[in-house]
């Protein structure tokens, strides 16, 4: 990261993943070498060349499946679901599920304890994490003036947050 991003400071260790924070999804993940004029659109090796398998990392989560490293931004701080930036493929049999690995899913919450419980969903609804839109509206901007303050966020995209959240459709 650019000092000039951070007026010159190292962003907190918080900020950097580790590897003791990552988890291998896909244990069998395999290249495909398809020969030098691949990147060109040219296959010149059918069949391609399969390579050892090699570990995949993905984060690891909080009790609502998101990211545990990172900044987590207003979304993720005070969530409306789950958000991922990999997903795995359904299969009839889990060892079989490929990865998605560049394709994020968001997995929104029940809006009801009833709903939640009806859907088998362990995660809390939105009508138990904020007793009121008031609530969730100063959430999030408790968690944008935050990231303002260490630097992280400017000016129109805490505000973009904001009037996001003022305008949510939350309890």
């Amino acid at each position: 990261m650019r000092s000039l991003e951070f007026g010159g400071q190292q962003p907190q260790p918080a900020y950097t993943p580790t590897t003791g924070r990552l988890r291998n999804p896909w244990p069998g993940t395999r290249l495909l070498d398809f020969g030098p004029q691949f990147d060109a659109g040219i296959l010149t090796v059918m069949p391609p060349v399969v390579s050892a398998p090699y570990k995949v990392y993905v984060p690891k989560t909080d009790s609502d499946g998101n990211d545990i490293g990172g900044i987590r931004t207003p979304d993720v701080a005070v969530p409306l679901a789950t958000y991922t930036g990999w997903a795995l493929r359904a299969e009839k049999e889990p060892q079989n599920a490929d990865g998605c690995d560049a394709s994020g899913q968001k997995l929104p919450f029940a809006a009801t304890k009833f709903a939640r419980l009806a859907a088998g969903d362990p995660r809390p609804s939105l009508a138990e994490r904020y007793k009121d839109h008031a609530t969730y509206v100063r959430l999030v901007t408790e968690a944008a003036r935050r990231l303002q303050r260490e630097r992280l966020l400017v000016e129109p995209d805490a505000e973009a947050y904001i009037t996001a959240a003022e305008t949510a459709a939350v309890p």
